[in-house]
């Protein structure tokens, strides 16, 4: 859930092309040494990625990764469009800025938003797992700029939450970690892992795709 230039997607899949970099880890906990099998999915807002994605995602599908990116659609709890603000300046950190929420000082541009929670229920949660598979498992990267606690909680009023393995991301404030592990007190059904983790290395970088 907002991801850019697509560098993490990336990394699964090509991790010899991003040294050192720290999502590894979690890839190996949850996938193992499968990371081809992996279906991965992004969400990326901004249209000025979308040429970009579009050439990564053929890629990808031209060595048999099982990559989806929707352009110009932002996580959200809602399907309409939405006005979504731009850092249209900044190309030598890709944007990375732009968000639902509004500022002034960014340009304004409108995009469509999807419900992730019900993109979830009806996508993931019904999808059919090959009986060869030993175990089968969900991760998800957000950092939608600020927008990250509305679509959590609201994926935790859904019952969608519960549902992931692992999630990991930039903006978890304090107050609702705390939320969150307070729920997990009283719970024996949900096993999510919520991880800080803000691993931008690499993220200027635009490979080329050979």
């Amino acid at each position: 859930m907002g991801t850019n230039i697509g560098v993490q997607i990336r990394k699964l899949y090509e991790p010899q092309l991003y040294p050192n970099s720290s999502v590894f880890s979690l890839f190996t906990r949850m996938f193992g040494n499968r990371n081809k099998e992996v279906c991965s999915v992004g969400f990326e807002a901004n249209p000025y990625h979308d040429e970009y994605l579009k050439d990564f995602e053929n890629y990808c599908l031209k060595r048999h990764y099982r990559v989806k990116i929707f352009t110009s659609t932002a996580v959200s709890i809602t399907n309409k469009s939405q006005e979504f603000y731009v850092q249209s300046e900044d190309t030598l950190y890709n944007q990375w800025g732009s968000s639902l929420i509004p500022n002034r000082n960014k340009t304004k541009i409108i995009v469509s938003s999807i419900d992730i929670a019900s993109w979830i229920q009806r996508t993931v949660l019904t999808r059919k797992i090959p009986s060869d598979l030993p175990l089968s498992k969900i991760m998800m990267k957000t950092d939608i700029e600020g927008h990250d606690s509305i679509v959590l909680t609201n994926l935790i009023f859904s019952g969608v939450y519960c549902s992931i393995d692992l999630i990991y991301g930039e903006h978890f404030n304090q107050e609702f970690q705390h939320a969150v592990s307070i729920l997990k007190q009283y719970t024996n059904s949900c096993k999510t892992e919520l991880i800080p983790l803000d691993d931008e290395s690499h993220f200027m970088i635009k490979l080329p795709f050979f």
